[in-house]
């Protein structure tokens, strides 16, 4: 199957540098932003690289940023690179932020799943 390797791999999505993208973007597995998007997206694990940038919402389990979000960022485990920006709002239940990292935002406690 395309984008597999072998049963136990989860699905892999790559929005490339010179793609730009307007709507909302679902997935059951991971993505990787490099290019632009604006709008909501949710995903099992999104990595937002240092060329790639996001305006609108974010909810995913695994969230790192290198590049630029500005909206609401929610996830169970969010990563902040030293090369990221966020701006907006950002819900975490695990946080991780290097020194460098650009936060322009409100921050908070996610609130339980149920």
């Amino acid at each position: 199957m395309l984008g597999r390797t072998n049963e136990t791999d989860t699905e892999k999505s790559i929005i490339s540098s010179d793609m730009k993208i307007k709507g909302k973007i679902s997935a059951e597995g991971s993505l990787v932003l490099l290019g632009s998007v604006v709008g909501d997206i949710k995903c099992n694990s999104l990595s937002v690289e240092g060329s790639g940038s996001l305006k609108g919402s974010i909810e995913a389990e695994v969230i790192t940023v290198s590049g630029k979000c500005d909206g609401q960022v929610s996830g169970d485990f969010v990563s902040v690179k030293s090369t990221g920006k966020i701006s907006g709002e950002v819900f975490y239940e695990n946080i991780s932020i290097e020194e460098g990292a650009v936060i322009e935002a409100q921050i908070g406690k996610r609130q339980n799943k149920k």
